[in-house]
C-alpha cells in the first residue's frame, strides 16, 4: 500500500493524536462536575461553574479536532486510488 500524499497523512497522524488528547484528559474532569449533585454544583463559586463551562467547549473542540483528524487521514487514503492524469 503506497500513499502517495504523505504530507496530509501525517498532518491526519498529527491532528487525530491532538484531538485524542484533548478528549482524554478533559473527559474524567467533566465527569467530576457531572457527578455532583445539583445542590453542590450549585453551591460553588462562579469561577469554578466558567471552569466547567470551558472544559464542555474545549470537549467539543476536541471531538472537532478528532473529526478532521480522521477527515484528513481517509482523505489521503482515497487519493492513492485516484487514476494518474497525463
Amino acid at each position: 500500500m503506497e500513499i502517495k500524499n504523505t504530507g496530509i497523512f501525517f498532518i491526519g497522524i498529527i491532528v487525530l493524536i491532538l484531538g485524542l488528547l484533548i478528549i482524554i484528559f478533559d473527559y474524567p474532569q467533566i465527569e467530576l462536575f457531572e457527578k455532583m449533585d445539583t445542590e453542590s454544583y450549585y453551591l460553588m463559586n462562579e469561577e469554578k461553574k466558567d471552569f466547567h463551562q470551558r472544559l464542555i467547549f474545549e470537549f467539543s473542540i476536541g471531538i472537532v479536532i478528532l473529526a478532521l483528524g480522521i477527515l484528513l487521514l481517509i482523505i489521503s487514503l482515497l487519493r492513492r486510488f485516484e487514476k494518474e492524469v497525463r
